[in-house]
């Protein structure tokens, strides 16, 4: 083997090993690797007029990757209009929990790409630095701002998971009465408001799990994936006796597939809270409503989380129009 040979497979393993760095290290590139590639790139160059490297192009296009691969990893530059925004921005950002998330929003289809925080400011100003890691899981490139990333503040962690394991980072279609029927019901919650006015104020609503059939845009409003099914069965049955107790209850039932429930007192203070859950996302019920037992605390906990999983959705069809 002459000295051209070791020469070259020297270059070839440090490129190697700097393309395996530039994969795996989360910090700041230093310039002394930017100033090494380089000199790996020159160095290969000065091999060209000898026919063993001539003829094998893999080198040249792993050092011209390197370099380029470099490029991608150095910070953007920020305007001092782009700082001042930032800083202004950073003044609004809530010390709570919550969701951040950008959407990816497809021909007919969406995805919310997001993870959940216990601090929601200290998490953003983490993104907005090129390098954060976290920017993989909403396909955030380093060179992106982060003006297109969304936040949503929760009470708690555990109301910010319950929306994660809902919605967060699952595909849907954008216009799902179109594609889902009977045989595939899709994945959303349905409700039926009877004799409601433009205010929504019926006497009686329904909540389907599974789809009603076509057409449904037209004749309910669509909750969103708010809930497993057989959960909801287990947890509506189970407040039947606390819900005759806080209104005029005419009409209950509950099974896999609808929830059914009717007050002769429309207006009742209870009964337009109790619907707001579905309908709004509002939750304005306090631990001291429900029996102080285990039963009790997890209907409590359970309202609040279906409730924050419809105002979450509502949030997200907003900003897809």
């Amino acid at each position: 083997m002459d000295q051209t040979d070791l020469n070259l497979d020297f270059l070839l393993q440090e490129t190697l090993v700097l393309t395996e760095f530039l994969r795996t290290n989360n910090s700041q590139i230093p310039q002394k690797v930017v100033a090494e590639a380089t000199r790996l790139k020159l160095e290969s160059e000065a091999f060209s007029d000898f026919d063993s490297v001539a003829d094998d192009d893999s080198f040249y296009e792993i050092a011209d990757g390197l370099i380029e691969d470099l490029e991608d990893f150095r910070p953007a530059e920020v305007s001092p209009v782009q700082d001042n925004a930032r800083e202004i921005c950073q003044t609004s950002w809530p010390n709570s929990a919550g969701i951040i998330f950008k959407i990816d929003k497809g021909l007919s289809t969406f995805c919310v790409r997001g993870f959940c925080v216990s601090n929601i400011k200290e998490a953003l100003e983490e993104l907005a630095e090129p390098l954060a890691a976290k920017r993989v899981i909403l396909k955030l490139a380093a060179s992106e701002n982060i003006d297109s990333v969304g936040f949503f503040a929760t009470l708690n962690l555990e109301l910010a998971q319950a929306i994660r394991e809902q919605v967060l980072n699952r595909r849907f279609p954008l216009l799902e009465d179109s594609v889902c029927n009977i045989s595939d019901p899709g994945f959303s919650w349905w409700m039926n408001i009877e004799n409601g006015n433009a205010d929504q104020a019926g006497g009686k609503f329904d909540i389907f799990f599974r789809s009603q059939g076509v057409n449904r845009d037209d004749k309910f409003i669509q909750l969103g994936p708010i809930g497993d099914a057989s959960i909801a069965a287990l947890r509506l049955n189970q407040v039947r006796s606390l819900l005759r107790s806080s209104f005029p209850v005419s009409e209950f039932s509950c099974d896999d597939k609808c929830f059914t429930v009717a007050s002769t007192k429309p207006d009742h203070l209870s009964f337009v809270s109790f619907k707001n859950i579905f309908l709004k996302g509002i939750n304005n019920t306090d631990i001291e409503n429900f029996p102080d037992n285990i039963v009790g605390r997890t209907l409590y906990y359970y309202f609040h989380e279906l409730a924050v999983v419809r105002k979450f959705w509502i949030e997200v069809k907003a900003k897809l129009g």
